[in-house]
């Protein structure tokens, strides 16, 4: 995945979990903060931690 992508999901990620920190009152979301923090920052880091798959073709080769 290109890093522009990784970047801009990162950034999504970040925003959209900043709009559930400030209306979990206001939805009724009984979950704890710390929950809602701890997986928005395990998305985050695995976006850029985990490498994409790479597939064989059929001659056990990676195709680029």
């Amino acid at each position: 995945m290109p890093p522009r992508i990784r970047a801009l999901l990162t950034l999504l990620v970040i925003v959209f979990g900043a709009f559930l920190w400030s209306m979990r009152e206001r939805i009724s979301m009984d979950s704890s903060p710390e929950l809602l923090f701890g997986l928005m920052a395990f998305m985050c880091v695995s976006v850029w931690l985990f490498p994409e798959v790479k597939k064989d073709d059929h001659h056990g080769r990676r195709r680029q």
